[in-house]
């Protein structure tokens, strides 16, 4: 079986999945997530590649590829809870909150290795990273499908004039 017939077969089954649910449905397909790699996309528009490989009204996977030295911005999933699965390289998940003012402040660094599984609650802010040599290549599944995703500047990029 390839990988996209057992993400279509799993990922089919679920109707309004948990967190949990989401990190199972992956497990559950773990021995073709070696073939993960051969979705994975070069950026162009943004810093890291981006390859929707299964998408419905419940839920969307994505293979995500982040080089060395790359990073998302600092975002949320709108209304999207989410889990991954690390195939390949490490990565830092940096999450954060909001200041009075709405600008995200740095609250921890979650490093992950390849191998590894990872969630992304509702509400949640949060930047992938990937400060190291060796590319990073990771599958998501996000439901619902992502929609109304917010990015956010930290502070020290956005101009002050004073007049």
């Amino acid at each position: 079986m390839t990988l996209i017939r057992a993400i279509e077969q799993t990922f089919c089954k679920l109707h309004a999945p948990t967190l949990e649910q989401l990190k199972e449905a992956l497990h559950s397909i773990e021995r073709h997530l070696l073939f993960v790699p051969d979705f994975k996309t070069e950026p162009s528009q943004l810093p890291y590649g981006r390859n929707v490989v299964f998408s419905s009204p419940e839920l969307e996977v994505i293979v995500i590829h982040i080089p060395a030295s790359r990073s998302t911005a600092i975002h949320n999933h709108g209304l999207s809870i989410g889990a991954a699965y690390l195939v390949s390289g490490s990565l830092v998940n940096s999450t954060f909150s909001l200041d009075t003012e709405g600008f995200p402040v740095a609250q921890k660094d979650d490093f992950i290795q390849a191998g590894e599984y990872f969630t992304a609650p509702a509400d949640q802010i949060h930047q992938l990273s990937n400060p190291f040599h060796e590319p990073a290549i990771s599958l998501h599944v996000y439901t619902p499908p992502l929609r109304e995703v917010r990015r956010y500047l930290p502070y020290s990029e956005v101009l002050d004039y004073v007049i």
